[in-house]
């Protein structure tokens, strides 16, 4: 699949939402899409995708986002990657071992 996010739509329900579940800020969350990601279809909503990214710090986020166009998406959920993610990402984006 390829989209290229270039806006995010923040609101008062989704911004800041990260910070208090998963110590994710809104920033980095921003920060991943200027490095590079890859993007899943989510298995249970149809508008929805599965991102894994990594901040301009070396965190490396699972998301879910709502896709509401080939260049916007809506923040739904963020949290650091679970190992088998990492290495998911990793694999695909070319880098080395975990």
């Amino acid at each position: 699949m390829h989209s290229l996010y270039s806006e995010i739509e923040w609101d008062d329900y989704n911004s800041g939402k990260n910070l208090v579940k998963h110590n994710v800020t809104d920033d980095e969350i921003g920060q991943v899409f200027e490095n590079p990601y890859v993007i899943f279809r989510h298995k249970k909503y149809q508008d929805r995708r599965i991102i894994l990214g990594e901040t301009n710090g070396g965190r490396y986020l699972f998301m879910s986002v709502q896709h509401k166009s080939e260049t916007c998406c809506r923040p739904i959920h963020a949290r650091d990657m679970e190992p088998y993610e990492k290495k998911q990402y990793l694999k695909i984006i070319g880098h080395g071992r975990v």
